[in-house]
């Protein structure tokens, strides 16, 4: 009997969870604008997951405040690169700025934030943590791929601002994240 209750109270935890989930769909819209804070290749991975999941996207790894007036939704994706910054020609300090301004905005719009870190812990690092530490607070979901929270710093940042987070174990399984939270 102990065996049937726990099985039944399992499924009964599962089954909220993936309700709390799909609750959350009609809160996040599309199109989405895709930015990269730090200018890693991830943003790019981030555009392509979201294709697949068939979220309409605008993508800009360096796009300006401006861009978020057509948006209705907007995926901050996290990871420092200090190669790809210097490819850009931009400075760490103009990248905390543009970010700040973009998220500054989209609270003025009520454009809800996505904060993505989805290449892991090889992509953890001081700037990465800082930019994480300046998303957070703006964030209302978060997707993370486990082995970058392997310490709970997104968990800890997640419970300390309300951010609703998902972890996943692949890259590739953020596009599964995506389709439900933009109900697709």
């Amino acid at each position: 009997m102990t065996k049937v209750r726990t099985a039944m109270l399992l499924v009964a935890a599962l089954l909220f969870g993936s309700l709390a989930l799909a609750g959350t769909a009609a809160a996040v819209e599309a199109p989405a604008l895709i930015t990269s804070a730090g200018q890693s290749p991830g943003a790019l991975m981030v555009r392509v997951l979201a294709d697949q999941a068939g979220v309409a996207n605008v993508f800009d790894a360096t796009v300006g405040p401006e861009a978020l007036a057509d948006a209705k939704s907007f995926i901050v994706v996290i990871g420092a690169s200090m190669k790809g910054l210097g490819a850009a020609g931009i400075d760490v300090a103009d990248e905390f700025a543009r970010i700040e301004s973009l998220l500054e905005t989209a609270k003025e719009l009520g454009i809800p934030v996505i904060a993505m870190h989805v290449e892991g812990g090889p992509r953890r690092g001081a700037t990465s943590d800082d930019l994480s530490r300046l998303v957070f607070p703006y964030a209302d979901y978060a997707i993370v791929r486990a082995d970058g929270n392997d310490d709970g710093f997104f968990s800890d940042l997640a419970a300390e601002f309300g951010v609703t987070l998902e972890t996943v174990e692949k890259t590739v399984d953020a596009a599964a994240v995506l389709r439900t939270l933009y109900g697709n």
